[in-house]
């Protein structure tokens, strides 16, 4: 599985660690204890010299976004359940990254795939819903936006997942499966993965088109920060505006 461990190092941020004593930062379940996880926000906010402890809740999520995605990556493409011993966050200034202990890549039986995807991946959600909510708690944001921020790594990667030789023929439907699991397991009315995207010219090239975010990443509250063009909040006149900033930049 060394090619999977490559992957989730890569592109999700996850390193693999064989040893518990080479386990650093915090297990993700402390963050429930209300200090500890004022501690992690406010460290995420003060890297970027933010204010708003908003910033640190959405930062955070965009690593537990990755960590969602990476699980439903290993199911999509490779069939197989990501589980593991122990989990811990690491903050590095403005970086990050979550150290895996012993993770292992668990076979689905092909012929109960769909209904054993299902159950897995619902496990996972209700698991990380007492963690998420108290991220909310603690920064501010709303439930909604800290699901929709797991959203935007999924995706930002799933397009490429289509281009995958093994997923072609369950992919699309592994994708609805996502989008019609029950909004009550996220503690929400409605399921965060069920979006329909609004798309934009691109400011680079107005041929191209750019799909807005599904929700707003808080950037604009870093110290100098600003918003991203393709950010949800945006008016078509503000988007404008953005665009012409970004143009006299390069």
């Amino acid at each position: 599985m060394k090619h999977l461990e490559v992957v989730l190092k890569e592109q999700f941020f996850i390193e693999v660690e064989d040893f518990s004593s080479h386990l650093k930062g915090i297990s993700i379940w402390e963050m429930l204890d209300p200090e500890i996880m004022e501690k992690v926000v406010d460290d995420r906010r003060t890297c970027f010299n933010a204010a708003d402890r908003r910033l640190g809740g959405a930062n955070l999520m965009k690593w537990f976004g990755n960590l969602i995605t990476a699980h439903l990556y290993t199911y999509f493409i490779h069939n197989k359940w990501l589980q593991y011993e122990s989990l811990h966050f690491v903050g590095e200034g403005k970086e990050a990254h979550f150290q895996m202990l012993q993770p292992q890549w668990v076979d689905i039986n092909e012929e109960e795939r769909e209904s054993i995807g299902k159950e897995k991946i619902t496990k996972l959600i209700e698991q990380v819903q007492p963690l998420f909510q108290k991220i909310a708690e603690t920064s501010g944001l709303s439930k909604q936006q800290v699901w929709g921020l797991v959203t935007n790594p999924y995706y930002n990667r799933f397009p490429t997942w289509k281009n995958e030789e093994t997923a072609v023929l369950t992919i699309e439907r592994d994708h609805e499966m996502l989008k019609t699991l029950p909004p009550d397991i996220f503690g929400l009315k409605r399921n965060p993965f069920d979006l329909t995207f609004r798309y934009v010219d691109s400011w680079k090239d107005p041929d191209l088109k750019v799909r807005i975010k599904g929700a707003c990443c808080m950037s604009y509250l870093k110290a100098e920060g600003n918003y991203c063009y393709a950010c949800p909040k945006l008016t078509n006149e503000e988007r404008n505006l953005r665009a012409q900033q970004l143009k006299s930049q390069m």
